[in-house]
Protein backbone atom coordinates (compact mmCIF):
# COMPACT_ATOMS: atom_id res chain seq x y z
CA UNK A 1 0.00 0.00 0.00
CA UNK A 2 1.57 3.69 -1.09
CA UNK A 3 1.73 5.78 1.65
CA UNK A 4 -0.11 9.49 1.68
CA UNK A 5 1.39 12.68 3.57
CA UNK A 6 -1.91 13.90 5.30
CA UNK A 7 -3.32 17.27 4.84
CA UNK A 8 -0.79 18.03 2.09
CA UNK A 9 -4.03 19.98 0.29
CA UNK A 10 -6.18 22.51 2.15
CA UNK A 11 -9.70 21.52 3.20
CA UNK A 12 -10.20 24.92 4.13
CA UNK A 13 -13.26 25.66 4.22
CA UNK A 14 -15.32 22.39 4.59
CA UNK A 15 -17.53 21.90 1.71
CA UNK A 16 -20.72 19.94 0.85
CA UNK A 17 -22.74 18.26 -1.91
CA UNK A 18 -26.70 19.25 -1.32
CA UNK A 19 -29.47 18.61 -3.45
CA UNK A 20 -28.19 15.37 -4.92
CA UNK A 21 -30.75 14.28 -7.38
CA UNK A 22 -29.69 11.60 -10.61
CA UNK A 23 -31.43 9.31 -13.01
CA UNK A 24 -30.25 6.49 -14.52
CA UNK A 25 -31.78 2.88 -15.24
CA UNK A 26 -31.36 1.77 -11.81
CA UNK A 27 -34.22 5.42 -10.90
CA UNK A 28 -34.26 8.07 -9.12
CA UNK A 29 -34.29 7.15 -4.98
CA UNK A 30 -32.58 5.14 -2.53
CA UNK A 31 -35.01 2.34 -2.42
CA UNK A 32 -34.30 2.00 -5.97
CA UNK A 33 -30.81 1.26 -5.56
CA UNK A 34 -31.09 -0.97 -2.38
CA UNK A 35 -33.78 -2.91 -4.51
CA UNK A 36 -31.25 -3.03 -7.61
CA UNK A 37 -28.33 -4.01 -5.56
CA UNK A 38 -30.17 -7.21 -4.35
CA UNK A 39 -31.96 -8.34 -7.72
CA UNK A 40 -31.06 -11.22 -9.47
CA UNK A 41 -31.04 -9.19 -12.83
CA UNK A 42 -29.95 -6.05 -14.68
CA UNK A 43 -32.90 -3.80 -14.38
CA UNK A 44 -34.65 -1.99 -17.43
CA UNK A 45 -33.29 -3.76 -20.20
CA UNK A 46 -35.06 -3.22 -23.72
CA UNK A 47 -37.16 -5.66 -25.02
CA UNK A 48 -35.43 -5.32 -28.42
CA UNK A 49 -32.16 -4.16 -27.72
CA UNK A 50 -31.05 -1.17 -29.86
CA UNK A 51 -28.71 -3.16 -32.71
CA UNK A 52 -29.18 -6.41 -31.13
CA UNK A 53 -27.20 -4.85 -28.57
CA UNK A 54 -28.08 -4.67 -24.94
CA UNK A 55 -28.48 -0.98 -23.20
CA UNK A 56 -29.48 0.57 -20.17
CA UNK A 57 -32.61 3.13 -20.72
CA UNK A 58 -34.70 5.75 -18.16
CA UNK A 59 -37.46 3.66 -16.42
CA UNK A 60 -40.23 4.86 -17.73
CA UNK A 61 -41.79 6.75 -14.93
CA UNK A 62 -38.46 8.99 -15.17
CA UNK A 63 -38.41 9.06 -19.20
CA UNK A 64 -41.97 10.49 -18.56
CA UNK A 65 -40.29 13.62 -16.80
CA UNK A 66 -38.21 13.95 -19.40
CA UNK A 67 -40.54 13.79 -21.69
CA UNK A 68 -43.35 16.41 -19.89
CA UNK A 69 -39.83 18.73 -19.86
CA UNK A 70 -39.71 18.88 -23.97
CA UNK A 71 -43.30 19.60 -23.85
CA UNK A 72 -42.79 23.07 -22.57
CA UNK A 73 -43.02 25.85 -24.37
CA UNK A 74 -39.74 27.21 -23.77
CA UNK A 75 -38.02 23.99 -23.35
CA UNK A 76 -39.05 22.69 -26.79
CA UNK A 77 -36.27 21.96 -29.81
CA UNK A 78 -33.54 21.01 -26.87
CA UNK A 79 -31.29 18.03 -27.30
CA UNK A 80 -32.14 14.63 -24.79
CA UNK A 81 -29.14 15.16 -22.73
CA UNK A 82 -30.00 18.99 -22.16
CA UNK A 83 -33.54 17.45 -20.73
CA UNK A 84 -32.12 14.97 -18.59
CA UNK A 85 -29.91 17.83 -17.29
CA UNK A 86 -32.50 19.77 -16.74
CA UNK A 87 -35.07 17.14 -14.98
CA UNK A 88 -32.27 16.72 -12.31
CA UNK A 89 -31.64 20.31 -11.77
CA UNK A 90 -35.04 20.94 -10.68
CA UNK A 91 -34.75 18.62 -8.11
CA UNK A 92 -31.67 19.35 -6.73
CA UNK A 93 -33.03 23.25 -6.40
CA UNK A 94 -35.83 21.58 -4.32
CA UNK A 95 -34.07 19.81 -2.58
CA UNK A 96 -31.30 22.06 -1.29
CA UNK A 97 -33.67 24.74 0.15
CA UNK A 98 -30.46 26.96 0.63
CA UNK A 99 -29.51 30.40 -0.27
CA UNK A 100 -29.83 29.73 -3.94
CA UNK A 101 -28.85 33.79 -4.81
CA UNK A 102 -25.11 32.83 -3.70
CA UNK A 103 -24.87 30.29 -6.66
CA UNK A 104 -22.22 31.85 -8.34
CA UNK A 105 -20.88 28.97 -11.00
CA UNK A 106 -22.91 26.33 -13.22
CA UNK A 107 -20.43 23.51 -14.66
CA UNK A 108 -22.17 20.80 -16.20
CA UNK A 109 -20.33 17.82 -17.66
CA UNK A 110 -21.12 15.96 -21.21
CA UNK A 111 -18.98 13.07 -22.73
CA UNK A 112 -20.37 13.26 -26.44
CA UNK A 113 -23.21 15.90 -26.12
CA UNK A 114 -26.00 16.42 -28.01
CA UNK A 115 -26.08 12.97 -29.56
CA UNK A 116 -29.36 12.38 -30.70
CA UNK A 117 -29.75 15.92 -32.19
CA UNK A 118 -26.79 15.70 -33.95
CA UNK A 119 -27.51 12.60 -35.55
CA UNK A 120 -30.84 13.39 -36.63
CA UNK A 121 -30.24 16.29 -37.93
CA UNK A 122 -26.98 14.60 -40.00
CA UNK A 123 -29.53 12.64 -41.39
CA UNK A 124 -31.72 15.84 -42.33
CA UNK A 125 -28.98 17.26 -43.95
CA UNK A 126 -28.16 14.26 -46.32
CA UNK A 127 -31.39 13.70 -47.86
CA UNK A 128 -32.45 17.70 -47.21
CA UNK A 129 -29.51 19.62 -48.12
CA UNK A 130 -30.33 21.78 -44.94
CA UNK A 131 -30.74 21.51 -41.19
CA UNK A 132 -33.69 22.59 -38.95
CA UNK A 133 -32.88 26.22 -37.37
CA UNK A 134 -33.03 24.91 -33.91
CA UNK A 135 -29.21 22.71 -34.82
CA UNK A 136 -26.86 25.41 -33.67
CA UNK A 137 -28.50 26.63 -30.33
CA UNK A 138 -29.02 23.42 -29.71
CA UNK A 139 -26.06 21.21 -30.45
CA UNK A 140 -23.60 23.30 -28.96
CA UNK A 141 -21.59 22.08 -26.06
CA UNK A 142 -22.55 25.18 -24.14
CA UNK A 143 -26.21 24.37 -24.28
CA UNK A 144 -25.99 22.08 -21.27
CA UNK A 145 -24.70 24.87 -18.23
CA UNK A 146 -26.25 27.57 -20.26
CA UNK A 147 -29.86 25.85 -19.97
CA UNK A 148 -29.41 24.74 -16.08
CA UNK A 149 -28.54 28.26 -15.34
CA UNK A 150 -32.39 29.30 -16.94
CA UNK A 151 -33.77 27.04 -14.99
CA UNK A 152 -31.86 28.29 -12.02
CA UNK A 153 -33.06 31.58 -13.10
CA UNK A 154 -36.87 30.59 -12.79
CA UNK A 155 -35.79 29.62 -8.92
CA UNK A 156 -34.45 32.53 -7.91
CA UNK A 157 -34.23 35.34 -10.59
CA UNK A 158 -32.06 36.68 -12.47
CA UNK A 159 -28.81 36.11 -10.90
CA UNK A 160 -26.25 39.34 -11.16
CA UNK A 161 -23.04 37.38 -11.98
CA UNK A 162 -22.67 33.34 -12.52
CA UNK A 163 -20.16 31.40 -14.69
CA UNK A 164 -21.76 29.04 -16.99
CA UNK A 165 -19.13 26.58 -17.80
CA UNK A 166 -19.71 23.18 -19.94
CA UNK A 167 -17.38 20.41 -19.67
CA UNK A 168 -16.50 17.74 -21.91
CA UNK A 169 -13.56 15.42 -20.54
CA UNK A 170 -14.40 12.02 -21.71
CA UNK A 171 -16.03 9.99 -18.96
CA UNK A 172 -14.62 11.78 -16.26
CA UNK A 173 -16.78 14.85 -17.45
CA UNK A 174 -19.15 15.18 -14.07
CA UNK A 175 -16.50 14.95 -12.10
CA UNK A 176 -13.92 17.04 -14.25
CA UNK A 177 -17.38 19.65 -13.34
CA UNK A 178 -17.08 19.00 -9.88
CA UNK A 179 -13.61 20.02 -10.10
CA UNK A 180 -14.36 22.89 -11.57
CA UNK A 181 -17.06 24.05 -9.01
CA UNK A 182 -14.27 23.16 -6.37
CA UNK A 183 -12.27 25.29 -7.97
CA UNK A 184 -15.04 28.66 -7.74
CA UNK A 185 -16.14 27.32 -4.20
CA UNK A 186 -12.89 26.94 -2.55
CA UNK A 187 -10.81 30.02 -4.32
CA UNK A 188 -13.79 32.15 -2.62
CA UNK A 189 -14.92 33.03 -6.88
CA UNK A 190 -18.28 31.42 -5.79
CA UNK A 191 -20.11 31.26 -2.43
CA UNK A 192 -21.61 27.83 -4.53
CA UNK A 193 -21.43 26.44 -7.27
CA UNK A 194 -24.36 23.86 -9.44
CA UNK A 195 -22.46 20.53 -10.77
CA UNK A 196 -23.48 18.13 -12.72
CA UNK A 197 -23.43 15.94 -15.83
CA UNK A 198 -25.83 14.48 -18.20
CA UNK A 199 -25.58 11.40 -20.99
CA UNK A 200 -28.04 10.68 -23.26
CA UNK A 201 -25.68 7.75 -25.74
CA UNK A 202 -28.44 5.71 -26.38
CA UNK A 203 -27.91 6.17 -29.93
CA UNK A 204 -26.92 3.90 -33.15
CA UNK A 205 -23.98 5.99 -34.18
CA UNK A 206 -22.74 6.28 -30.06
CA UNK A 207 -23.04 2.37 -29.92
CA UNK A 208 -20.96 1.79 -33.51
CA UNK A 209 -17.98 3.93 -32.32
CA UNK A 210 -17.62 1.54 -29.40
CA UNK A 211 -18.48 -1.51 -31.91
CA UNK A 212 -15.94 -0.61 -33.61
CA UNK A 213 -13.44 -0.29 -30.73
CA UNK A 214 -14.42 -4.13 -30.28
CA UNK A 215 -15.89 -3.62 -26.37
CA UNK A 216 -19.44 -3.60 -26.62
CA UNK A 217 -21.28 -6.37 -24.96
CA UNK A 218 -22.25 -9.49 -26.39
CA UNK A 219 -23.51 -11.00 -23.96
CA UNK A 220 -27.27 -12.10 -23.55
CA UNK A 221 -27.28 -12.99 -20.21
CA UNK A 222 -29.18 -11.63 -17.36
CA UNK A 223 -25.86 -9.17 -16.44
CA UNK A 224 -24.22 -8.46 -19.79
CA UNK A 225 -22.16 -5.66 -18.03
CA UNK A 226 -20.16 -7.48 -15.63
CA UNK A 227 -17.29 -5.05 -14.67
CA UNK A 228 -14.50 -7.14 -13.11
CA UNK A 229 -15.85 -10.42 -14.08
CA UNK A 230 -13.18 -13.25 -12.88
CA UNK A 231 -11.11 -14.80 -15.36
CA UNK A 232 -13.78 -17.67 -16.90
CA UNK A 233 -15.88 -15.12 -17.91
CA UNK A 234 -12.87 -11.88 -18.69
CA UNK A 235 -14.20 -10.88 -21.87
CA UNK A 236 -15.21 -6.79 -22.59
CA UNK A 237 -19.01 -6.16 -21.76
CA UNK A 238 -19.00 -2.46 -22.03
CA UNK A 239 -22.97 -1.85 -22.38
CA UNK A 240 -24.39 2.27 -22.61
CA UNK A 241 -26.72 3.10 -20.21
CA UNK A 242 -28.42 7.07 -19.92
CA UNK A 243 -28.17 8.72 -16.89
CA UNK A 244 -27.49 12.38 -15.09
CA UNK A 245 -26.76 14.13 -11.82
CA UNK A 246 -26.63 17.79 -10.86
CA UNK A 247 -25.61 18.67 -7.01
CA UNK A 248 -24.70 21.94 -5.30
CA UNK A 249 -21.25 22.99 -3.98
CA UNK A 250 -20.81 24.59 -0.70
CA UNK A 251 -19.44 25.38 2.05
CA UNK A 252 -20.55 23.36 5.24
CA UNK A 253 -21.89 26.25 8.21
CA UNK A 254 -22.59 23.27 10.53
CA UNK A 255 -26.51 22.95 9.50
CA UNK A 256 -27.23 18.95 8.25
CA UNK A 257 -29.55 18.54 5.17
CA UNK A 258 -30.77 15.21 4.73
CA UNK A 259 -28.70 13.82 2.06
CA UNK A 260 -25.68 16.12 2.32
CA UNK A 261 -21.94 14.35 1.27
CA UNK A 262 -18.91 16.10 2.69
CA UNK A 263 -16.28 16.78 -0.25
CA UNK A 264 -13.66 15.09 1.88
CA UNK A 265 -10.92 14.59 -1.00
CA UNK A 266 -10.59 15.09 -4.71
CA UNK A 267 -7.60 14.22 -6.98
CA UNK A 268 -7.00 14.26 -10.41
CA UNK A 269 -4.12 13.40 -12.91
CA UNK A 270 -3.24 12.44 -16.61
CA UNK A 271 -0.80 10.03 -18.18
CA UNK A 272 0.82 9.70 -21.22
CA UNK A 273 -1.57 7.78 -23.36
CA UNK A 274 -0.26 4.52 -24.48
CA UNK A 275 -3.06 4.07 -26.76
CA UNK A 276 -6.00 5.17 -28.76
CA UNK A 277 -8.48 4.77 -25.42
CA UNK A 278 -5.43 6.53 -23.16
CA UNK A 279 -5.67 3.25 -20.31
CA UNK A 280 -1.83 2.15 -18.92
CA UNK A 281 -1.42 -1.32 -17.79
CA UNK A 282 -0.65 -0.42 -14.17
CA UNK A 283 -3.27 2.14 -13.90
CA UNK A 284 -0.48 5.18 -13.38
CA UNK A 285 -3.45 7.77 -13.54
CA UNK A 286 -5.81 6.22 -11.55
CA UNK A 287 -3.17 6.07 -8.49
CA UNK A 288 -2.38 9.03 -9.00
CA UNK A 289 -5.52 10.47 -8.63
CA UNK A 290 -6.29 8.42 -5.77
CA UNK A 291 -3.22 9.22 -3.81
CA UNK A 292 -3.85 13.15 -4.90
CA UNK A 293 -7.28 12.81 -3.00
CA UNK A 294 -6.15 10.85 -0.30
CA UNK A 295 -3.63 13.68 1.15
CA UNK A 296 -6.89 15.79 1.83
CA UNK A 297 -7.75 13.05 4.23
CA UNK A 298 -7.15 13.76 8.39
CA UNK A 299 -4.58 11.42 10.23
CA UNK A 300 -6.22 8.22 11.10
CA UNK A 301 -8.85 8.78 8.40
CA UNK A 302 -9.30 5.98 6.31
CA UNK A 303 -11.06 4.55 3.02
CA UNK A 304 -13.23 2.23 3.53
CA UNK A 305 -15.15 1.58 0.32
CA UNK A 306 -14.27 2.19 -3.59
CA UNK A 307 -16.74 2.94 -6.34
CA UNK A 308 -14.88 1.59 -9.37
CA UNK A 309 -15.14 3.62 -12.69
CA UNK A 310 -14.68 -0.24 -14.37
CA UNK A 311 -17.04 0.09 -17.34
CA UNK A 312 -16.78 -3.36 -18.11
CA UNK A 313 -13.79 -3.45 -20.76
CA UNK A 314 -11.13 -6.00 -19.83
CA UNK A 315 -7.97 -3.96 -19.81
CA UNK A 316 -9.38 -0.90 -18.40
CA UNK A 317 -10.99 -2.86 -15.53
CA UNK A 318 -7.30 -4.58 -14.61
CA UNK A 319 -5.93 -1.29 -14.82
CA UNK A 320 -8.16 0.12 -12.26
CA UNK A 321 -7.97 -3.27 -9.81
CA UNK A 322 -4.34 -2.98 -9.99
CA UNK A 323 -4.32 0.83 -9.28
CA UNK A 324 -6.24 0.60 -6.20
CA UNK A 325 -4.72 -2.89 -4.66
CA UNK A 326 -1.39 -1.00 -4.86
CA UNK A 327 -2.92 2.71 -3.10
CA UNK A 328 -5.81 1.31 -1.14
CA UNK A 329 -4.66 -2.63 -0.32
CA UNK A 330 -7.93 -5.29 0.22
CA UNK A 331 -10.25 -2.64 0.35
CA UNK A 332 -13.86 -3.48 -0.36
CA UNK A 333 -15.23 -2.19 -3.80
CA UNK A 334 -18.01 -1.29 -5.92
CA UNK A 335 -19.76 -0.25 -8.80
CA UNK A 336 -22.99 0.61 -10.91
CA UNK A 337 -22.34 -0.40 -14.02
CA UNK A 338 -23.55 -3.60 -13.85
CA UNK A 339 -26.90 -2.06 -13.00
CA UNK A 340 -26.82 1.18 -14.43
CA UNK A 341 -24.87 0.49 -18.05
CA UNK A 342 -22.29 2.91 -18.70
CA UNK A 343 -23.15 6.40 -18.71
CA UNK A 344 -20.24 8.32 -20.15
CA UNK A 345 -19.91 11.70 -18.87
CA UNK A 346 -22.37 11.34 -16.20
CA UNK A 347 -21.14 8.05 -14.68
CA UNK A 348 -19.53 10.02 -11.69
CA UNK A 349 -23.11 11.57 -11.06
CA UNK A 350 -24.55 7.90 -10.76
CA UNK A 351 -21.61 7.03 -8.38
CA UNK A 352 -22.48 9.22 -6.11
CA UNK A 353 -25.81 8.01 -6.30
CA UNK A 354 -24.93 4.61 -5.30
CA UNK A 355 -22.34 6.46 -2.35
CA UNK A 356 -25.27 8.46 -0.64
CA UNK A 357 -27.12 5.01 -1.01
CA UNK A 358 -24.39 2.69 0.93
CA UNK A 359 -24.04 5.72 3.37
CA UNK A 360 -27.62 5.67 4.42
CA UNK A 361 -27.56 1.81 5.00
CA UNK A 362 -28.01 -0.12 1.57
CA UNK A 363 -26.48 -3.41 1.85
CA UNK A 364 -23.64 -4.20 -0.64
CA UNK A 365 -23.19 -7.93 -1.41
CA UNK A 366 -20.21 -7.84 -3.96
CA UNK A 367 -20.37 -8.33 -7.67
CA UNK A 368 -23.54 -11.01 -8.31
CA UNK A 369 -21.59 -12.65 -10.41
CA UNK A 370 -17.54 -14.23 -10.37
CA UNK A 371 -15.58 -11.33 -10.17
CA UNK A 372 -12.05 -10.24 -9.31
CA UNK A 373 -13.12 -7.57 -6.84
CA UNK A 374 -12.05 -7.50 -3.47
CA UNK A 375 -13.01 -10.20 -0.76
CA UNK A 376 -12.80 -8.22 1.99
CA UNK A 377 -15.92 -7.75 3.99
CA UNK A 378 -18.34 -4.99 3.76
CA UNK A 379 -19.19 -3.54 6.99
CA UNK A 380 -21.25 0.15 7.00
CA UNK A 381 -18.75 2.95 5.45
CA UNK A 382 -18.25 6.03 6.67
CA UNK A 383 -15.54 6.69 3.92
CA UNK A 384 -15.84 6.32 0.18
CA UNK A 385 -13.76 6.71 -2.66
CA UNK A 386 -15.19 7.18 -6.08
CA UNK A 387 -12.87 7.02 -9.10
CA UNK A 388 -13.70 8.11 -12.61
CA UNK A 389 -11.22 7.68 -15.92
CA UNK A 390 -12.01 8.50 -19.25
CA UNK A 391 -10.14 8.20 -22.99
CA UNK A 392 -7.05 10.54 -23.38
CA UNK A 393 -5.43 9.47 -19.86
CA UNK A 394 -7.47 11.41 -17.60
CA UNK A 395 -8.81 10.18 -14.27
CA UNK A 396 -10.82 11.99 -11.34
CA UNK A 397 -10.69 10.65 -7.92
CA UNK A 398 -13.90 11.68 -5.44
CA UNK A 399 -13.72 10.72 -1.18
CA UNK A 400 -16.83 11.87 -0.01
CA UNK A 401 -18.88 10.91 3.44
CA UNK A 402 -21.71 12.07 5.97
CA UNK A 403 -20.29 15.98 7.59
CA UNK A 404 -19.50 15.69 11.02
CA UNK A 405 -21.10 18.23 13.20
CA UNK A 406 -18.80 21.10 13.76
CA UNK A 407 -17.23 21.65 17.46
CA UNK A 408 -19.05 24.20 19.58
Amino acid sequence: MIKTEPNRQTRAPRLVIRGLSTISAVGATRDAWASALLADAAPCQRPVPLQGRPVFPLPQHIDKRVADLSNEARYQKLDRTTYLALACTRETLQKSRCALQKIGCISIGSSRGATSTLEETLRVMEVQGKVPAHTSPSTTAGALSSWVAQACMDHIGEPSTVATISTSMTCSSAFHSLLVAHGFVASGMAESAIFGGSEACLTPYTLAQLEALRIYSECQSVWPCRPCADDDHLTNSVTLGEGAGTGILMPFDGAYFEGDLELLGIGWSMEQIPSATGISTDGVAFAASMIHALASLKPGETVDLAILHAPGSRRGDEAELGAIRQVLGEVPMASTKHITGHTYGASGMVSLALADALLSGTRWNGFPYPNRGSRAAVREPDVILINTAGFGGNAISVIVGRPAKLPD
